[in-house]
């Protein structure tokens, strides 16, 4: 009896903190992916009021940015599990970097500086 209490504890121990040392990790990566794709979605939108502004080079501006927000909207699952094949870091210049390739290397920015 003396040995059992202990050998349970252990058991105890084993079954619920074991797993939260070891396992994937291909979810939170997943999560931040995501996070930053919508994030970058939030911003673009929030760029693109400047479609309404009596400058020119402002209204481009806003127009790229409601171009790149359609984009991310579009592509965001295709744009995720690239990312998740490259196994990019899950760091805020590398997501945003990869983003802005992604965006640049479609007819999505060539769009929207054709609208004057």
């Amino acid at each position: 009896m003396k040995t059992l209490v202990p050998m349970i504890a252990m058991m105890v121990v084993v079954i619920v903190v074991a797993p939260a040392f070891g396992g994937d990790d291909a979810m939170p990566k997943r999560t931040y992916y995501e996070d930053a794709i919508d994030t970058e979605i939030a911003q673009s939108r929030q760029m693109a009021s400047l479609m309404t502004s009596r400058s020119e080079n402002l209204r481009k501006k806003g127009h790229r940015e409601a171009s790149k927000a359609m984009f991310l909207e579009t592509h965001r699952d295709t744009l995720v599990e690239d990312m998740m094949a490259k196994n990019l870091e899950p760091k805020t210049y590398k997501v945003e970097r990869y983003l802005n390739d992604r965006f640049s290397s479609t007819g999505y920015n060539t769009w929207a500086a054709m609208d004057k």
